[in-house]
């Protein structure tokens, strides 16, 4: 093969950064041969072919990334005399140093759960590795920079990004990154790890149900409200009110039970005149804030005490001897009744025999 050509890089440096512009010039040897190409290799695979007849060619391109850097060469290739085409030896091989991006930052909210409600202020927090370049930070979701209606506050080394109100759309994936100024020009960091965040409307009021259904109790007797949430997508508390006004927890008599998403209040004994219109809410921890939900519908309880009780058992048992006895009467009068219908027809029968017979004629 033909002999190898010149290679040279400009400009020279220990070390190029991302954004530099390398350019890389291959000089073939005089040979009475003519000159058909170039071509430019990489140890990172990349290779590319020129088509000129000039016996000097220059190849640039812009530094993207470590994969841009490694060992370089080129060849050229001419027609031989049997009118073939024929590849030179490689040229001896440059390396090129390319700095790396800055090492990637660490992307936290300010709560333990990813999912907020709408309204409520978020909060991510952006911390970079340590180092004394200057920073410039920034906040992306689903890779786009997001720049309205946030508030960002830098540090040292770490970024607050302030969403003062979240809304339904902010549902999606973030990210952050940031510059680091290095000899003059600003290079970008990788981007952290995606945090995911889901954005929910605000909780739909719980719902309320008794035991006994009818919401009637004798006093002194059990009952208990059983109160459920409309989600469980956060810690929640409960919380039962009676006309109103909330029952404190260590009401005298009562004894409260939490599982998951529904709550019960139960009653040992129904206090006198504790009756009226019991209601519920629930409370959902989103991030340090306790939110409130709307309150249920009003169920209606009604406590019967003891002394209305005895009136009205009272009143049912006189009225039950009242109609045995009115039925035994009519018993009574009904055979009486007929006895006598019988005797009389009876004398009458016996009459007639009286009246047809031989001694009667007499």
């Amino acid at each position: 093969p033909p002999p190898p050509p010149n290679i040279t890089v400009m400009p020279e440096k220990i070390q190029y950064l991302i954004g530099d512009t390398i350019s890389i010039r291959c000089v073939a040897p005089w040979t009475k041969e003519k000159i058909q190409g170039f071509q430019f290799l990489g140890t990172s695979g990349w290779a590319v072919d020129v088509r000129t007849m000039r016996r000097t060619y220059t190849y640039s391109f812009n530094v993207t990334g470590p994969k841009d850097g490694g060992v370089h060469a080129c060849t050229y290739s001419v027609i031989n005399r049997f009118r073939r085409p024929l590849r030179s030896q490689e040229s001896k091989s440059i390396f090129i140093s390319v700095k790396d991006h800055p090492p990637q930052p660490t992307l936290t909210m300010n709560s333990s759960t990813k999912i907020t409600v709408e309204g409520q202020p978020i909060v991510f927090f952006c911390v970079a590795p340590a180092g004394d370049a200057k920073r410039r930070f920034h906040f992306y979701k689903e890779k786009v920079e997001v720049t309205k209606e946030v508030d960002l506050i830098l540090k040292d080394t770490k970024a607050w990004f302030q969403v003062m109100e979240s809304h339904l759309n902010l549902t999606g994936n973030f990210t952050c990154g940031y510059e680091e100024n290095v000899e003059g020009r600003w290079i970008s960091s990788y981007l952290s790890h995606a945090l995911e965040v889901i954005v929910k409307e605000p909780a739909s009021p719980p719902h309320l149900e008794v035991d006994p259904p009818t919401g009637v109790v004798s006093e002194d007797h059990p009952f208990h409200l059983t109160c459920v949430a409309s989600r469980d997508d956060f810690k929640l508390r409960f919380r039962f009110y009676r006309n109103g006004v909330e029952i404190p927890p260590d009401q005298p008599g009562t004894k409260t039970k939490n599982f998951g998403n529904f709550s019960e209040f139960f009653f040992s004994q129904s206090p006198r005149r504790f009756g009226g219109k019991f209601s519920c809410g629930v409370e959902e921890e989103v991030g340090t804030t306790w939110l409130s939900s709307p309150q249920s519908e009003a169920v209606e309880v009604t406590v019967k005490a003891r002394s209305q009780l005895i009136p009205l058992v009272a009143g049912c048992v006189i009225g039950a001897v009242t109609l045995l006895l009115g039925l035994l009467l009519a018993v009574c009068l009904c055979r009486r009744r007929g006895g006598e219908s019988w005797g009389r027809s009876l004398d009458q029968k016996k009459r007639k025999e009286t009246v047809g017979s031989p001694r009667g004629r007499r």
